[in-house]
């Protein structure tokens, strides 16, 4: 199974989140990234819950903006790419989930102490 789902996600510059991420050159921060795209992929295929994230490269910093994206769903990863306006690619990776013996592997998220990392 592959389908494909394509959109924009929209981060806007007023909110207060850019007034100290960076001050002067507001970026959005990777979490809020990976965090779009995993509640697009529960928005859009509710059976996918992820797991994991495994190979998400940041290729630029992503101002505040529109920005559309691109979701690629197979049957245990979503492969996501963020662009900017003329499709170049600021942000890629997969989404994973774990597999029918719920082993979601190496890409699984772990709590420690300090929170949530992958």
């Amino acid at each position: 199974m592959k389908t494909v789902h394509e959109g924009t996600f929209l981060f806007p510059a007023t909110h207060p989140l850019f007034a100290d991420h960076f001050e002067g050159a507001p970026v959005v921060p990777g979490s809020l990234l990976l965090r779009a795209f995993v509640e697009e992929a529960g928005t859009v295929w509710p059976d996918f819950a992820t797991q994991g994230a495994t190979g998400f490269r940041f290729r630029r910093f992503v101002t505040p903006g529109r920005h559309p994206f691109r979701m690629e769903r197979t049957d245990l990863t979503v492969r996501c790419t963020l662009m900017d306006t003329q499709g170049g690619v600021l942000v890629r990776g997969d989404l994973t989930t774990a597999d029918a013996t719920g082993d979601a592997g190496e890409a699984a998220l772990h709590t420690s102490p300090r929170g949530t990392t992958a």
